[in-house]
């Protein structure tokens, strides 16, 4: 019976030693398991940052080429003031010179040429002035879309400076 005893409390140490192995083998797929959610949560977690910030970039995206459109499309405008500014100065140009033929062949004074020279000179520094504020806004538009939007081209940057160029001219 004494033999049996301890082949019995032999038995329920070697069950005890199992069930501590056992035992320790879960506490270990638990921590496994816990590590395992916490880096798929990271993971989720991380995946809706970089989803909100992709929605970001494309709304800011979308907001900066609406911006060049409407500079574009502003600009576009602004060459078409200018061509009729042009055309309207050749002509005033003819129209003084014709003047200024016509009045040195009927021999008026100089005053009637002095007369007209101020109202052309008036005219002309008044569309001067409207085409520079003109230009001045476009660009300003121009410098902050291209704060806005790094990636202006030069050839945006050639034209704005052709532009500037021909007002300078004009002026």
């Amino acid at each position: 019976e004494y033999m049996d005893s301890n082949k019995y409390i032999e038995h329920l140490v070697t069950q005890l030693e199992e069930q501590r192995w056992n035992l320790w083998r879960q506490k270990l797929s638990v921590a496994r398991l816990q590590r395992e959610v916490a880096q798929s949560k990271s993971e989720g977690a991380m995946r809706e940052k970089l989803i909100h910030e992709l929605e970001e970039e494309r709304h800011l995206r979308l907001e900066s080429e609406k911006r060049l459109r409407e500079v574009t499309l502003e600009s576009e405008r602004s060459r078409a003031q200018m061509r009729g500014l042009q055309e309207q100065f050749s002509r005033m140009e003819e129209t003084v010179r014709n003047l200024l033929q016509s009045q040195g062949s009927t021999g008026q004074n100089g005053e009637g040429t002095v007369n007209i020279m101020k109202v052309y000179q008036e005219k002309l520094s008044e569309d001067s002035r409207r085409c520079k504020e003109g230009m001045e806004k476009i660009h300003t538009l121009v410098d902050e879309d291209s704060r806005s939007e790094s990636s202006s081209t030069e050839e945006e940057k050639e034209k704005t400076k052709l532009l500037l160029e021909r007002l300078k001219a004009l002026e």
